[in-house]
């Protein structure tokens, strides 16, 4: 139990840290705040929750939507430059591949008896 008290708190403190750094560097140009800014804003948001209203929702379509957001530059992954990666990288792999032999051409092994194995097969 006490194990897992000690790691809930060091996770907790990991956790402070890490939106520690993360607050300083966002606000990289103020006057260099800190742990008191921090704690400040953390409470300051604690409070003000709810202060904010939503925005209103927006009523629109499928297709509105999808023409709004049509890009004509090409995407992230282009299919040719895609292909041709795999065709190397078959090209490099298919003669490292496993040895096929014929079905017949190895004989099995003999079984074993006994618990220790024969003083060949160490």
């Amino acid at each position: 139990m006490v194990t897992f008290v000690v790691w809930s708190l060091a996770s907790l403190l990991l956790c402070a840290a890490v939106f520690l750094v993360a607050s300083v560097m966002e606000n990289g140009d103020d006057d260099g705040e800190g742990l008191r800014g921090f704690v400040r804003d953390f409470r300051a948001g604690l409070r003000n929750r709810g202060a904010a209203p939503p925005p209103p929702p927006v009523d629109t379509d499928m297709d509105a939507f999808f023409a709004a957001n049509v890009e004509e530059a090409p995407g992230y992954v282009d299919a040719d430059e895609l292909s041709d990666a795999l065709q190397r990288a078959q090209g490099r792999v298919r003669p490292h591949g496993p040895v096929i032999r014929p079905l017949g051409s190895v004989r099995p092994r003999a079984p074993r008896t006994g618990s220790s194995p024969p003083a060949g097969d160490r």
